[in-house]
């Protein structure tokens, strides 16, 4: 149905059943892969409203097409985490041990309602709107859905991500690296093992270890350009079960982050030649799984400077700023490897909570905002 009514009147008539379904989706969080209430709560939304959406069953996550022959795409993610949740939150999980610390509900509910929006304005080309599941996961859903084709034939894509340090209201942007690569690894040492009196008789991988987790990030850092970020760091060590046994494997585990592609290619190799060289020095051997899946995200120049434009031109002035590069991982990147597209940043500034953690919140009314913002975006990406 198409309408002559301004934009403001579109994102107000579409923002209850927004604001409604992201508290159900809130409610019911799912881990990755696991969305499969969410989905059927997000195409039960627009199933009410007329607009026939397409889920990937079995499987969870779905997407609609509105307008004509999608040419332009947003991307939402769907799943949450396995954090513990407040119970004076408003609303709060019903799901013990998950928790939508990430914003995906509110990045649903925005997509929603710009999908619902655009569903009532004369559009000569169309708007694909996804659903993606397991963002958080390794590899995360983006690159199932790249493979399904369903980014086929569009030429650009955008996504919001909440910012609980970015004020409601505004939309941050910046070209170039916004997020960058997530890589993780294991390494496993081994030794003989032996007796805590004598490790001069053995090879100590506790020792070994320890030099691996200080050394391993300072030498990777020294052998690249200092101009070129990058952060290795260690989330979990593993070794040994009592005091006076020297182990016979240690196991640690990581990740590697750099923004930087052409870092990014090297990385694989690189850690694997620093790894032999410091174990060279305790006798240790070791095996190393270095897994890679989830490139930096780097935003298209002319996609940004595009929704730059139609934001400012309809939302106002001054209601996009510019944002800095984050270490954390998108797997939004794998839709950049084949389209050209940008992730935004949507102002929800409420609290002192951060990103992944049980303390996270957001400001409800940040929704309104990312839909006028996100339609006036995709329009002008339309436009071009």
């Amino acid at each position: 149905m198409n309408s002559p009514k301004p934009l403001s009147e579109l994102v107000e008539l579409v923002l209850p059943s927004a604001l409604e379904l992201r508290r159900a989706l809130h409610r019911h969080p799912e881990p990755s892969h696991g969305e499969h209430v969410t989905s059927q709560l997000i195409a039960d939304a627009f199933a009410a409203t007329g607009i026939s959406p397409n889920l990937r069953l079995p499987r969870t996550g779905l997407w609609v097409d509105i307008g004509g022959e999608p040419k332009v795409g947003f991307r939402a993610d769907i799943d949450a985490l396995p954090i513990d949740e407040p119970p004076e939150n408003v609303p709060v999980s019903m799901n013990p041990g998950w928790m939508h610390a990430c914003g995906h509900d509110f990045h649903s509910a925005v997509a929603f309602g710009i999908a619902r929006v655009l569903d009532q304005m004369p559009l000569s080309t169309g708007v694909r709107v996804i659903f993606q599941p397991a963002e958080e996961a390794f590899p995360g859903g983006a690159i199932e859905l790249v493979g399904e084709g369903l980014v086929d034939g569009l030429s650009s894509i955008l996504a919001f991500h909440v910012d609980p340090t970015l004020q409601t209201g505004k939309i941050g942007a910046r070209t170039g690296p916004i997020t960058a690569s997530a890589d993780r690894f294991a390494i496993s040492l081994y030794g003989p093992g032996g007796h805590t009196a004598r490790p001069h008789q053995t090879v100590d991988l506790i020792p070994a270890a320890a030099r691996i987790v200080v050394d391993l990030p300072a030498t990777l850092r020294a052998s690249i350009d200092s101009q070129r970020p990058l952060i290795v760091s260690f989330g979990a060590i593993h070794g040994g079960t009592t005091e006076n046994v020297i182990p016979t494997r240690v196991e640690l585990k990581g990740t590697a982050r750099t923004v930087d592609p052409e870092v990014w290619a090297q990385l694989p190799a690189l850690v694997d030649k620093t790894l032999s060289n410091l174990t060279a020095l305790s006798g240790a051997s070791y095996d190393l799984d270095y897994q890679q899946a989830i490139p930096p995200v780097i935003n298209d120049e002319s996609v940004v400077s595009r929704a730059v434009a139609g934001i400012e031109r309809v939302v106002g002035k001054g209601t996009v700023t510019d944002t800095p590069t984050s270490m954390g991982g998108e797997d939004f990147a794998n839709y950049l490897e084949v389209i050209p597209g940008a992730l935004l940043r949507l102002g929800a500034a409420k609290g002192r909570g951060d990103l992944h953690s049980s303390a996270f919140q957001a400001d409800e009314s940040c929704v309104a905002h990312g839909i006028s913002s996100g339609v006036a975006a995709l329009l002008a990406l339309l436009e071009a």
